[in-house]
């Protein structure tokens, strides 16, 4: 695909993210019994691990701001290619707000109740689990924005990109899936997405277009910087704040 042709860019991405989204849920029901099954079985769940998948998952220090750190060190790092890394940062985020659109305006068609609320794993996890997680779990949005950050890292840094992705899948994705919040189809989708979403981020970017609207995002002074704090702060702790504000706003709305 050349750059001359970018109407076939988005809609090239969106096609494989959808395509990604049929390994969500119970459609790959014997697929995500074995996985979940194995794994139960190798490490079953005692209180130690489920400890530790809890505490991963509620420790923002380590399941959060070390993105958002990787992030910042790049961002604030001032040489002849800073403006470069910049505007390389500035195509993650963009894949990371459309992918997440994206897959919130799939959701409601595609994906399931998560494994500890599905009758046929209930049995794969403690009585207590039941009732945890969300109504849908597709796809893993942790996931989709760590890994959209972290490999948005590779043309910057391909070390640290590929570390970040690997403690992506480590810290972020297993403990989720680890306690039935999550099925591992939902990991996969959240990482074909993302790749999706930032090929066709580099792709626009790569275009004269792109090249050119970077290059006014990147000199945006005082205002930019502002924006960039609160993206990785946000970042950091999960847009835990940002949902909240969401929510609040949809309930004064209605």
């Amino acid at each position: 695909m050349s750059f001359s042709h970018p109407s076939l860019i988005l809609p090239t991405a969106l096609s494989a993210s959808i395509l990604s989204s049929f390994f969500a849920g119970p459609w790959f029901f014997a697929f995500n019994h074995w996985l979940l099954a194995g794994l139960v079985r190798l490490f079953p769940l005692r209180d130690p691990r489920m400890n530790l998948a809890q505490f991963f998952m509620d420790n923002r220090l380590v399941s959060g701001f070390v993105f958002a750190v990787a992030v910042y060190y790049f961002w604030s790092l001032r040489d002849e290619r800073t403006e470069w890394r910049r505007a390389r940062i500035l195509e993650a985020i963009a894949a990371c707000v459309a992918a997440v659109i994206f897959t919130l305006a799939l959701r409601p068609f595609v994906g399931a109740l998560p494994p500890s609320q599905t009758p046929e794993f209930q049995g794969l996890f403690p009585a207590y689990l039941w009732t945890s997680g969300e109504g849908n779990s597709f796809p893993s949005h942790s996931t989709l924005v760590y890994f959209v950050m972290s490999a948005g890292l590779w043309p910057v840094s391909r070390r640290i990109s590929a570390i970040l992705c690997a403690w992506v899948l480590l810290a972020v994705s297993l403990p989720r899936v680890y306690i039935g919040g999550h099925y591992p189809t939902d990991v996969l989708a959240s990482v074909a997405i993302a790749i999706a979403f930032l090929w066709a981020a580099w792709r626009v970017g790569a275009s004269r277009w792109g090249m050119r609207m970077l290059d006014r995002v990147v000199l945006g002074g005082a205002w930019l910087e502002l924006a960039i704090f609160f993206w990785l702060f946000e970042l950091g702790e999960g847009f835990r704040s940002a949902g909240e504000i969401v929510v609040w706003f949809v309930r004064k709305v209605s």
